[in-house]
Parts: structure tokens; sequence; C-alpha cells
């Protein structure tokens, strides 16, 4: 479904996990969108993102990233709370090197350090998804190229709303079509070394690796059981699949 694909000026990969089907429907557009760091926005691509009602945004780069790269054009926005910006780190070390993921391309390790990132994410990815269930907001997700780690927490998301693995894998495949020139970008800055030089099969989407990554979610007793284990409480897990399902009618008010 190539229509999701967003242009916002400065970005490349940016797209709408609206128009991908679930079980009973298909999940709703302007809910989540899902790409790569902030950080190219130009300013009338910060519009536009706004303009797709974008008011939070989870961004799951760890701290020397955010410290050596920024937040971008959104910055001021951040200060003043006009946009919620949600910092939740799944990886959890302390240099580039020390994480396989975009180094390696055997799927047995891409798919455990996905599962990983979801251990370190944990409690504060629950946290910060409650948030998102009881706002009104559109969220934006994003890592640094919008593929692993942005991949891993929408597919935790769409297996929520009960999309089909095969749905997960369409998604997160989708990214190959735009990563070169994300990957080629990131490489030129301070922050990304290890993207100078990159090994661009390892880069690719694994297929095989989402594949693994999922049956272990599934092993765990699924996304509903990982994020109630995790700490968010039955009913904002109802009312975050609600969200997935469906857009938030206007009359109903968002949680203090």
């Amino acid at each position: 479904m190539t229509d999701r694909w967003i242009d916002i000026e400065g970005m490349h990969n940016v797209r709408d996990l609206g128009g991908l089907l679930l079980a009973d429907g298909a999940m709703p557009r302007g809910v989540l969108l899902r790409g790569e760091t902030v950080v190219h926005l130009t300013e009338r691509g910060r519009e536009q993102l706004l303009d797709r009602g974008v008011d939070r945004v989870l961004d799951l780069r760890e701290p020397f990233e955010v410290a050596e790269d920024g937040v971008g054009p959104l910055a001021e926005l951040y200060r003043t709370g006009e946009v919620a910006h949600e910092r939740v780190p799944l990886i959890g070390l302390a240099v580039w090197t020390d994480d396989p993921v975009g180094h390696v391309r055997d799927a047995d390790i891409v798919a455990s350090s996905y599962s990983r990132y979801l251990d370190h994410g944990s409690s504060r990815l629950a946290a910060a998804l409650s948030r998102f269930a009881w706002s009104r907001s559109a969220m934006f997700v994003h890592c640094a190229v919008g593929k692993d780690r942005t991949g891993v927490v929408c597919a935790l998301l769409l297996k929520l709303a009960g999309a089909t693995d095969a749905t997960v894998l369409e998604d997160y495949l989708m990214t190959s079509e735009r990563l070169r020139p994300v990957i080629a970008r990131l490489g030129s800055r301070p922050a990304y070394p290890q993207l100078a030089f990159p090994d661009w099969e390892a880069q690719e989407p694994s297929g095989a690796a989402m594949s693994l990554f999922l049956a272990d979610l599934a092993a765990q007793g699924g996304a509903a059981r990982w994020l109630l284990d995790h700490g968010v409480d039955p009913e904002t897990l109802d009312r975050l699949t609600c969200r997935l399902r469906t857009s938030l009618p206007a009359g109903i008010a968002e949680a203090s």
C-alpha cells in the first residue's frame, strides 16, 4: 500500500500505519505514524508533520544519540510542551558496536536483539504508550533510521490492534524502499559513525528476523499480555486498543 508514504520535507521514511488490514477492519489513518529521526526536518517539514495532527513524538534513540545529534526543529515545541516528547531508549548499550543489528546478517541474532529492545524499554515503553492511549494525539514513532527500534514498537502496536504477522511484515519490509538515502545521510553525522560505510545487506530489513521476534512475542502471551505484564492497566489497554482500531470520536475528552 504505497499510498501510506507521507511527503515530509527533509525526511524520506515517513508513513502512516493507517490502512493496514486488521482482522476486523483496518488501522485508522492519522493515529500512528512512523519514520526516521526528525533532526533533518525543514521548517516546512515541521509544519507538514504538525498538520498531520502529530503532537506526540515517541523518540526511541539512546541518550548519547540525543546528546550528540539533538532533536532538530521540534526542540522549542518540546520545551513548551506543545508537542509531547516521549523518550524511551531501547538499546541500553554504551557504544554502537555492542549492538549487532546492522552489522550481522544472522536472523536469530537480530531477532534476539529485537526482543532485548522490548526488555530494555519495558515499563518506560508501557508508560509512554499508556499516556498515548489517554491522549487525542497522533503519535510519531522514530529512532534513527526508522527501521529496527521503530519496527519493534510498531510491530507490538500492530499486534495489539489485531494485525496478522503477514501485515506486520508488510509494514516492516516497506522501509527497504526508502532505506538508502536515510542511512547515507546519517552516515555523514558524528553520532552515527557505524553508518559511514554500511554493510547494506545487514542493513536491509530482515523478514526472517521479524518473524522470529513475533514468534517470541507470541510465546510471551502476545502484545496485550506483554503490555499488562509491564505496567499497563486493563482499562488503559482497552483504550489503547480502541485508539489503534478506530479514530477517537470528537466528543471523547482526553484525560488530564
